[in-house]
């Protein structure tokens, strides 16, 4: 059985000897936006370095995000070549993954998962927040949240991240489900994020603490973000995020569900440890 499988079993033993023996020469947080992974990565980058953040410059306009990100990614095989570094992170899509995994075998993925719903209203927030460089561009586009849903890059964001295109154009969530099974070292919910992060600094081998970063969290939106959090309680919105985020959908609740079953066992384990 393969690393993600043993730890939402709750063989977590099994898990630790499969996911970090050994030492992988690279740790890849493949960052799901909107997710509490700037925090992560925050915290990560102080125990495990060198660190590697794989961004891209969202105002250059020149070509589009994804070959931005073949840039980026091949930019960074090349310092890697030169002076390893332990730990990377980005909003790459699995295309990157695919090439960084080609170029340093034996590299190791991590992730975390958000409520989609919840997911996609904070990332709407977010692009509109001055803490996004093209949040003017984006209110003059996008001049609410129904129109946001509505964007097709919008949809299954968490998947576009994780699984292959072609699982994805597809829509084939089973296929979506045993590529997270089959790659992933380790999947967290940002639901049980406290309890994600232990056992995730546990895998990485850096002390196991409460997290304790808060980065770009979007204070200025409570009141929007209480006025979309009251409408996601109709069920003809509901059962629109839900048709046009099918595979979000499934990949959460295969993860959070087993999260939810194993909690108790985890936090037990990792306090003996």
């Amino acid at each position: 059985m393969t690393a993600l499988p043993l730890l939402l079993a709750g063989r977590f033993d099994e898990w630790l000897a499969a996911a970090a023996l050994p030492p992988p020469p690279l740790w890849l947080f493949v960052h799901v936006p909107k997710t509490a992974g700037s925090s992560l990565s925050a915290e990560v980058a102080t125990s495990l370095n060198p660190y590697r953040s794989l961004h891209i410059d969202h105002l250059d306009r020149s070509r589009p995000a994804l070959e931005r990100y073949d840039v980026a990614v091949e930019q960074a095989l090349a310092a890697h070549a030169a002076a390893p570094f332990r730990f990377a992170s980005g909003h790459v899509q699995q295309r990157h993954v695919a090439r960084l995994v080609a170029g340093i075998p034996g590299t190791r993925l991590f992730s975390m998962l958000r409520e989609p719903a919840a997911r996609l209203v904070s990332d709407y927030l977010y692009q509109r927040s001055p803490m996004h460089p093209l949040a003017e561009e984006v209110r003059r586009r996008i001049p609410d949240f129904d129109a946001f849903l509505d964007l097709p890059g919008q949809r299954n964001r968490a998947a576009r991240h994780l699984v292959p295109a072609e699982i994805v154009a597809a829509g084939d969530a089973a296929a979506a489900i045993a590529h997270l099974d089959a790659s992933f070292a380790f999947i967290g919910v940002q639901e049980r994020y406290a309890l994600s992060f232990r056992a995730l600094c546990v895998l990485l081998g850096v002390p196991h603490r409460a997290p304790t970063a808060r980065m770009r969290v979007n204070s200025a939106a409570a009141v929007e973000r209480a006025e979309i959090a009251a409408r996601l309680s109709d069920p003809a919105l509901a059962a629109r995020i839900e048709a046009a985020n099918a595979l979000d959908m499934a990949l959460y609740r295969h993860v959070a569900g087993r999260w939810d079953a194993i909690a108790g066992t985890l936090e037990a384990w990792l306090d003996r440890r």
